[in-house]
């Protein structure tokens, strides 16, 4: 998987990728960097409004059980990193999208949902 973002930043010699606004992770943010950007998005998740309490919820619920394939032992069992970051790419987009589903035209649900892809873009790349 290829992360296209155009906003890219460089520091130094890392890329800095933006996930939502003030949330970013580099080439070498780690799991627990990945843990912290999941939890503060869910924060924000749960927050929105114009989506009833019940989908918020199951969409928290989902994002609870996205974790690092590779530390759950929920890999392919290869050790493969690249296939990992891809199962937890594939959550996290499938998540996205049924965001965007139930917030319709909302901007804030959008964005959640955008954030959620450059989330998963992230993990394709670097899990």
């Amino acid at each position: 998987m290829t992360i296209n973002q155009p906003g890219w930043q460089f520091h130094g010699n890392a890329r800095i990728y933006t996930i939502a606004g003030d949330l970013h992770l580099t080439e070498a943010s780690g799991p627990r960097e990945f843990a912290e950007v999941l939890g503060e998005l869910r924060s924000r998740i749960r927050e929105l409004e114009g989506v009833p309490a019940e989908e918020l919820a199951r969409v928290d619920a989902e994002l609870a059980q996205v974790v690092d394939p590779a530390a759950e032992g929920e890999g392919d069992g290869d050790g493969d990193a690249d296939e990992d970051g891809d199962v937890v790419a594939g959550r996290l987009t499938r998540i996205a999208d049924r965001l965007r589903a139930l917030g319709g035209s909302a901007n804030a649900v959008t964005e959640a949902g955008n954030s959620l892809d450059q989330l998963a873009q992230w993990a394709g790349t670097h899990f």
